[in-house]
């Protein structure tokens, strides 16, 4: 009989490996990522200031990179690599320990990893809605990779087998976005607000599938009605 850990999707292998870098490119985007957590977009940075900050000969930084785009780009595809994995398999986890638990444990779990990489989560945030198109787009597509594999785990651990794939795939698009928002609060809260940050987006997430089943319901109903008239 297979256990939970069993069932779990697993990363593929690039993925599982990505996260370790080399050793300058790491120090090179955790710089950055420290100095962009205040509010700075990664335009602003000189690479005299941001091998200063990872301790590194200037000329580091074109061993790795060729513009400040494609670091930034890497820094958000490098957490990407990490956050992704780890919230599959705490939905898989979940499900098959106590399927009611998984919307509490994926917030926690989204929420412990914002904190743990504040210093990405706020440059993230600060680029959503940023000056350059390449991290917007950077940014935007790691939210959809996060949702999509969202809705995949809802469609395969069969968490809402009334619910349309299309419609999955709106809901856990909401709830990505309202958690990624909803980061930053969490980083700066003390302990019992926190707390209070996951009850909340534990709530969203229930409402909103349920919500959305009443809605299908409803729409099935009137359905026949339609064609009747």
């Amino acid at each position: 009989m297979k256990s939970a850990s069993d069932e779990a999707p697993r990363a593929e292998p690039d993925i599982a490996a990505a996260h370790e870098l080399p050793a300058g490119k790491r120090k090179l985007i955790e710089a950055a990522l420290r100095l962009t957590a205040g509010g700075r977009n990664f335009a602003s940075l000189g690479l005299r200031e941001l091998a200063r900050e990872a301790g590194l000969n200037p000329n580091t930084f074109y061993r790795h990179f060729d513009t400040l785009d494609d670091l930034a780009r890497e820094a958000v595809e490098w957490v990407s690599r990490r956050l992704r994995p780890m919230l599959r398999r705490e939905r898989w986890l979940a499900a098959h320990d106590q399927p009611h638990s998984v919307p509490r444990r994926a917030c926690v779990a989204f929420f412990t990893f914002a904190l743990e990489n504040r210093e990405a989560f706020l440059s993230a945030l600060a680029e959503y809605h940023g000056t350059s198109r390449a991290l917007r787009e950077a940014v935007r597509a790691t939210l959809h990779a996060v949702s999509a594999e969202m809705a995949d785990d809802v469609v395969q651990l069969d968490l809402m087998p009334t619910l349309a794939r299309d419609v999955v795939d709106e809901v856990c698009t909401q709830i990505v976005l309202q958690l990624f928002h909803l980061s930053a609060e969490y980083i700066d809260a003390d302990a019992a607000r926190r707390d209070a940050l996951v009850g909340y987006a534990e709530r969203f997430i229930v409402r909103l599938f349920a919500g959305s089943v009443l809605l299908a319901q409803h729409d099935a109903e009137r359905a026949p009605m339609s064609k009747r008239a």
